[in-house]
């Protein structure tokens, strides 16, 4: 983190992609991260580092050049997150250990898609809730329940997002990608009935003039 000062107020900014939070990521790719770089509201930026911290502040020359000093990195530095997923996360005052993550149940699976996914502009804004949907009845030893999923979803939302990234970006594809596979299989079954229902019609007549030649 850095210590700063702008308008006076001293305040702790993310100064790389690893201190940053879930929260935090994911805002700036839904409200920050479009158009060109030159236009965008720095502004808008730092308070999304620092959790609101400055609502407005003196454009002056100095408190400028301090203001990209201390967020200018998230234009210059990629945002490139490591494959290993982290085997253990702290949460409610504990170490957790996280099982490599498989299959989601149908019904999480189904929640993720229809309650969050699918009403989302970006696949990856659910990542906090991909996560909890999956750690929830790990974590509490009890079956799968979205309120209490959305509950830890927030605690999960202020970890920091290269490791939880890993995690949830992988669940999301995975849910992605659920159903289509039995999709793909039933549009193939009514083509191909389609098409056996159309060559028993171009031949009933010709059947039907064979029958009545033999009798």
């Amino acid at each position: 983190m850095t210590n700063a000062t702008l308008n006076g107020k001293r305040f702790k900014c993310p100064s790389c992609m690893e201190e940053m939070t879930v929260k935090q990521y994911v805002r700036i790719i839904t409200e920050w991260n479009e158009g060109d770089p030159a236009d965008r509201d720095y502004l808008k930026l730092l308070n999304i580092l620092t959790d609101g911290a400055y609502p407005s502040y003196d454009h002056t020359i100095e408190n400028d050049i301090t203001l990209f000093d201390l967020v200018g990195w998230v234009i210059t530095q990629p945002f490139e997150f490591k494959k290993e997923r982290p085997k253990v996360l702290y949460l409610r005052d504990k170490l957790i250990d996280i099982p490599e993550p498989g299959e989601l149940s149908i019904g999480q699976n189904i929640h993720l898609r229809r309650d969050y996914m699918d009403k989302s502009r970006t696949l990856e804004e659910n990542i906090a809730i991909a996560t909890a949907i999956y750690l929830q009845p790990i974590i509490e030893n009890r079956k799968f329940h979205v309120k209490r999923a959305e509950e830890l979803a927030k605690e999960i939302e202020q970890l920091p997002i290269h490791l939880i990234y890993p995690i949830g970006f992988f669940l999301l594809k995975r849910a992605q990608n659920f159903g289509t596979t039995s999709a793909r299989t039933w549009s193939r079954t009514k083509t191909s009935l389609k098409q056996t229902l159309r060559k028993m019609y171009l031949l009933w007549p010709k059947l039907g003039a064979l029958l009545s030649s033999m009798t």
